[in-house]
């Protein structure tokens, strides 16, 4: 997740508990067997310990109820997805300030290498000098898979000409992109959606990941979906979100984009019928909307058919990885 402008936006009035299951109920959900099925979580955030500690105390000031402890460690966040059937973690890290890029990216890489079911992702700052330099050091020295950034949290605006030598460097390199968009009235904050499209046109060869899919905007997402084949979407706090809207409406106030999403939401369904071969799932852990067994809940929610199922839990993914990701 990130910085939000004010998450009384999102969440409205809804009673104490609405938003996050008790732990008690946590412990109630049957949980998948590990090795039932090697899911993929396309997105955790594993941080060293300060920001990990700052990370959880901003979730906690909207979500009090939330479970996870300030002190939570990697092998606690992996232990408590991997009861959930996940095999493969997506870890994303972004810097707040310039001066932590190379400290993130290392630390990114070290973790990677601890775990070998970790998958890494790199990272930089609009104030990072050489960008391409750092993109290429990530994938091509600390095998990192490719770049994340969550403008939102990061206070700058991402599809910005400031960042064509970092989104020439991953197009040359042909490595992933993958960024935060969506959740505009949470944050306060907006993207310049009519400069992604450049991008998309002008590094085609740079496979790229909405990360939260442009939520509400799903029509948007779906056109582009239809016109650029190197694009992914990440559906992570999106299924939680519309099951949220759709079970309980009256709670998505309309500055919330209550509005938005009920105009979308035909084109969120066909997303999936269309295009779940280019859709990934994930978590958020340990800061998603819910422990891991609330998320996995939230998707069994939605009546998929297995294809979709499978595409969403894991490969997708693992087609994304091998395309993608490999060594160089």
């Amino acid at each position: 997740m990130g910085i939000a402008h004010d998450a009384n936006i999102l969440y409205g009035n809804a009673p104490a508990g609405f938003y996050i299951h008790s732990i008690e109920k946590v412990k109630n959900l049957e949980t998948r067997k590990p090795g039932e099925a090697d899911i993929v979580d396309s997105h955790i955030h594993i941080l060293p310990p300060g920001r990990m500690r700052g990370l959880v105390r901003w979730v906690k000031k909207f979500l009090p109820q939330h479970a996870t402890s300030e002190e939570i460690t990697p092998d606690e966040i992996l232990a408590q997805d991997a009861a959930q059937g996940v095999g493969t973690f997506f870890n994303m890290v972004f810097p707040l300030w310039e001066k932590e890029t190379e400290e993130l990216n290392l630390f990114s890489r070290d973790i990677a290498e601890r775990y070998d079911n970790v998958v890494g992702f790199g990272s930089l700052h609009l104030e990072t000098p050489g960008k391409d330099a750092v993109a290429e050091r990530c994938v091509t020295e600390y095998g990192l898979a490719g770049i994340k950034l969550h403008p939102y949290a990061q206070r700058f605006e991402v599809f910005s000409p400031a960042l064509d030598p970092l989104y020439r460097k991953l197009n040359e390199l042909g490595r992933p992109f993958a960024v935060h968009t969506g959740f505009d009235a949470f944050y306060g904050q907006t993207q310049d959606l009519d400069r992604l499209r450049l991008i998309l046109e002008r590094y085609d060869r740079m496979p790229v990941v909405l990360v939260h899919s442009l939520f509400p905007r799903f029509e948007m997402a779906y056109k582009l979906m239809c016109e650029h084949q190197q694009l992914y979407l990440d559906m992570t706090n999106v299924l939680s979100s519309i099951r949220w809207y759709r079970e309980w409406p009256d709670n998505w106030l309309e500055q919330a984009e209550g509005t938005e999403i009920e105009r979308n939401l035909d084109y969120f369904y066909e997303l999936f019928e269309k295009f779940s071969n280019r859709i990934m799932f994930g978590t958020d852990h340990p800061v998603g909307m819910g422990q891991p067994a609330d998320i996995y809940a939230d998707l069994d929610w939605f009546d998929f058919g297995d294809d979709v199922k499978a595409d969403l839990l894991g490969r997708t993914a693992r087609s994304f990885l091998e395309e993608h990701c490999k060594p160089l």
